[in-house]
């Protein structure tokens, strides 16, 4: 048998528990308030128990009924200090007073006499030192007997209550306590439960994954889960990421399994969740996918102790998989179904690839009938799409990527979040757009389209709505503008000798109509900016980087040429990208040790990060691209 026990505040408003004045999720009260109503409270208060004839006397004192006595000039100096009356004359004479035949007195009783003064003839008897110590006694064994006098709760039941320093104090907030089987304690606000501890958690079954939709691939729904945050990844030597995620899969198929709750490593390309990989034989589990490592559990608790043995500590360390966090105390766990927006944060390109390629699809969907989660939340950027002004942040949130879906925060100490429904876009499901027909031409068109307008960007996409402006305009479209990165400003693979190359072929005839447009630095550019930059370019020649992702910004028909050592073509230079752009990409890379000069573009590599381009290499560059 359970009981729950809800004690509600309510106010003019509703604060969300992502509310960013507070700087910590609120958690349980220790004190109800005035307005907690005990009629709701499962500790039912017992009466003092005290005997009726002890509460009014055994004296009988308490059964004598007041009267009114007139009192003579004489007599009242008798009662004075001059003349006090012994309090065996006070108490005999209080005896003797007759019951009243009416219990009130006729007014010429009380006012018979200018003189006349009245009193109450018992006050002497009842204010006496001897009454005054019983009524005392009496109050102090009503009190301790009130506080002495517990609840009744079934026998080895917990009936404690939140504290203060637990609980919410949010408008709207609910407490909520389950007594039973199962012990259960927490506190909620607008669909999200609060536990003070992971062991006040019922044990939870997990569900998933199903596909979000039947037709369409790489979106998956689990239930009940928890999600972890690798805080390994970030400091890999080759390729940081902020995108790598361990999900807790609620189970008892693996609870005699002590490597249960141990994470595969991020070696291996893992494209499907029933996949079988070679971690497998450390851990003795699922691995999971791509961005989303299994890790199984009986509860959040039993998740909580078995990660902090030292010997899966060490297996987590060794595969580049520590999770936060490590010491769970405390557990939020969310009703709402919830989507997990997973990318990585250090490389635009590869969020542009990794996440919304797989995304757009179901974005176009859900944009026309209406989207299954309420709510998301993102590891790899603090507060993505209500805030941030991370470019690709930006991206989502001028696109309208989640409309109106509410944005939660995180902590990243002790804090265990968990979901009842999580929506998860598979990372990298569609990187290589293998999956044909899954991003189409129209609703890639369709995105950028929403961009160029929501940036404001001054050339429209297609070429037939720039010849239109043209001519309304009176303008024609001659001339090329060529927009060049040399990427000096990074610490990575950068071409040494651009500007001198650029600043000689400005000097030539043939590019008398090109104009050369050379970026310092994109990090010193806005979103906005950079977008611009891109839009009015009519050629990209750039060393490979995630600046490449600006490419979505640029008009149909754009030439990219990528320039470096390396022969790795990046993913902008996709031809399946480029078939959606309606653009084309060229790479350009190290020359031929036989190579003739100017026959051909090509760069000379002085090291691993270093190269320059001769003039008759580049001019040959610019002629290919003012060609096409």
């Amino acid at each position: 048998m359970e009981i729950s026990v809800a004690i509600r505040r309510t106010t003019s408003s509703i604060i969300s528990p992502t509310n960013s004045a507070a700087s910590n999720i609120p958690v349980e009260d220790e004190e109800y308030g005035e307005d907690f109503d005990l009629s709701v409270s499962s500790h039912k208060r017992k009466q003092s128990g005290i005997p009726l004839e002890i509460a009014e006397g055994k004296s009988g004192l308490a059964s004598k009924e007041p009267s009114l006595e007139v009192i003579t000039d004489e007599e009242e100096g008798d009662i004075n200090m001059h003349n006090p009356l012994p309090m065996s004359r006070s108490l005999s004479r209080l005896s003797s007073f007759g019951r009243p035949t009416s219990p009130i007195p006729e007014f010429e009783e009380l006012f018979d006499g200018a003189n006349r003064r009245f009193r109450y003839a018992s006050s002497i008897k009842f204010l006496s030192t001897r009454n005054i110590l019983i009524l005392a006694f009496i109050t102090i064994v009503a009190i301790l007997m009130t506080i002495n006098t517990p609840s009744q709760p079934d026998p080895g039941l917990d009936v404690s209550r939140p504290t203060e320093a637990d609980a919410p104090t949010e408008d709207g907030e609910s407490h909520f306590e389950g007594v039973g089987e199962g012990l259960e304690f927490f506190t909620e606000v607008d669909h999200v439960r609060y536990y003070k501890s992971p062991d006040k958690m019922k044990e939870m079954k997990s569900e998933g994954p199903t596909p979000a939709d039947r037709q369409l691939g790489g979106m998956h729904i689990f239930k009940n889960v928890c999600l972890t945050n690798n805080i390994d990844a970030i400091h890999y030597e080759n390729n940081p990421t902020t995108s790598l995620r361990g999900l807790i899969y609620f189970t008892r198929d693996q609870e005699h399994n002590p490597q249960r709750c141990v994470p595969c490593s991020n070696s291996e390309n893992m494209d499907s969740w029933d996949g079988t990989y070679e971690d497998e034989k450390v851990v003795k589990h699922k691995c999971g996918m791509n961005g989303l490592h299994a890790m199984y559990a009986t509860s959040a608790g039993d998740w909580s102790d078995c990660i902090m043995e030292e010997e899966n500590t060490q297996i987590m360390k060794k595969f580049g998989q520590t999770q936060s966090p490590t010491n769970v105390s405390k557990v939020h766990f969310f009703q709402a179904p919830t989507f997990l927006l997973q990318f990585n944060a250090f490389d635009l390109e590869s969020a542009l690839f990794d996440m919304l390629m797989t995304y757009l699809p179901f974005w176009r969907m859900f944009e026309r009938n209406e989207f299954p989660f309420t709510s998301l939340i993102s590891h790899s950027v603090k507060g993505c799409v209500s805030h941030s002004r991370h470019p690709f942040c930006e991206l989502l949130h001028q696109m309208a990527a989640f409309w109106e879906v509410q944005d939660l925060t995180w902590e990243s100490d002790d804090t265990l979040y968990c979901y009842e429904t999580l929506y998860y876009n598979q990372l990298g499901y569609n990187r290589n757009l293998e999956h044909d027909g899954h991003v189409t031409k129209e609703v890639f068109g369709g995105l950028r389209e929403n961009l160029f307008n929501r940036f404001g960007l001054p050339r429209r996409r297609t070429v037939e709505a720039r010849q239109m402006d043209a001519k309304i305009q009176g303008q024609d479209l001659l001339g090329t503008k060529i927009i060049l990165y040399d990427k000096k400003s990074k610490d990575e693979t950068h071409w040494t000798d651009m500007e001198s190359v650029v600043t000689q072929a400005k000097t030539l005839e043939k590019y008398q109509n090109v104009t050369f447009v050379v970026v310092k630095d994109f990090d010193d550019l806005s979103v906005a900016q950079q977008a611009r930059t891109f839009n009015e370019a009519d050629a990209v020649v750039m060393v490979h980087g995630q600046h490449m992702a600006n490419a979505i910004y640029a008009v149909d028909e754009t030439s990219f040429v990528g320039v470096g050592c390396s022969g790795t073509v990046p993913l902008v230079g996709n031809p399946k990208f480029m078939e959606l752009m309606d653009s084309s990409y060229r790479h350009v890379s190290k020359c031929e040790e036989d190579h003739e000069e100017g026959s051909e573009a090509c760069v000379v590599c002085q090291d691993d990060d270093h190269f320059t381009i001769t003039l008759p290499a580049f001019e040959k560059l610019i002629d290919d691209v003012i060609a096409k």
